[in-house]
């Protein structure tokens, strides 16, 4: 979700704009983009995305992207395979269709999230890339 919601970025570029990004739609790394979108000045403050609107709010490396129900999401705008442990475990916790898979369970904090993506680079499902950021080993690509 992360990475589509990076593209949908795309969409706020003027119209003479985009004929120079084209290329790089299928990339993880949007920097390129998000300077763009400050070159050009523009002010709207949110993106659609799933019929959805999302505000979103770069700071960093990162920009948030919140929908109108509460979702959010963190996405690393140079590499959004990236997830963070904190940052997923406050998705989790905005994402009311995952509350049924957690619902067993007292408290959804950091030491969980921790704890669950240490399992998964155990079974191979994740890869530690640097501190409390993972990304998947076998990325499907959309």
């Amino acid at each position: 979700m992360a990475r589509e919601l990076c593209h949908s970025m795309y969409q706020m570029l003027p119209d003479d704009q985009k004929p120079i990004v084209l290329h790089q739609q299928a990339s993880t790394h949007f920097e390129w983009l998000f300077d763009l979108i400050y070159e050009v000045e523009l002010c709207k403050p949110f993106v659609i995305y799933c019929n959805t609107h999302w505000t979103w709010d770069l700071h960093g490396e990162h920009c948030l992207f919140e929908s109108d129900q509460g979702i959010q999401i963190e996405a690393n705008i140079y590499n959004t395979d990236f997830v963070d442990i904190a940052f997923f475990n406050v998705f989790i916790k905005s994402y009311t269709d995952a509350h049924s898979l957690f619902e067993s369970i007292e408290d959804i904090d950091f030491k969980f999230t921790a704890t669950l993506f240490d399992q998964w680079a155990n079974k191979n499902i994740l890869q530690q890339q640097s501190g409390t950021e993972f990304s998947l080993v076998h990325p499907i690509d959309h």
